[in-house]
C-alpha cells in the first residue's frame, strides 16, 4: 500500500524533482506537514531536522533555490519573526499530494 502511493506522487514531476534528492522523501514529508499545519518552521530548521543522508548547509540551500526557481515551493516570512524563512508548497500541490494519498483537506 505504502509503495503504491509513493510511486504514484514520485509520477508528479515536482514531486520527483524533490525526491531526487537522497533526502528528499524526508523533506518532502517536512514541507508538507509545515504546510498543511501552517507551521512556524524555517529553512534552517528543515535542514537541522533532516536525519539521513543530509547533504552539506550550501548544497541544500541550493537545492532550495532551484526548487523555488521551478516553482515547486514558496518562500514566506515568518509572522513571528522576520529574518525566519518559511518554505510552502503551492495549492495545487498540496491538493494533488491529498488527492494521491485520499486525503480530505
Amino acid at each position: 500500500m505504502f509503495f503504491n502511493k509513493y510511486f504514484s506522487l514520485l509520477k508528479v514531476k515536482d514531486i520527483s524533482k524533490i525526491c531526487s534528492k537522497s533526502y528528499g522523501l524526508e523533506l518532502l514529508i517536512l514541507i508538507y506537514n509545515q504546510t498543511k499545519s501552517n507551521s512556524d518552521i524555517g529553512i534552517e530548521e528543515i535542514y537541522d531536522k533532516l536525519m539521513y543522508n543530509k547533504s552539506q548547509r550550501p548544497a541544500f540551500k541550493n537545492f532550495i533555490n532551484e526548487l523555488e526557481h521551478k516553482g515547486i515551493v514558496s518562500r514566506q516570512i515568518s509572522t513571528t519573526k522576520k529574518s525566519k524563512v518559511l518554505l510552502r508548497f503551492s495549492a495545487d500541490l498540496m491538493n494533488e499530494i491529498n488527492q494521491i494519498l485520499e486525503i480530505n483537506s
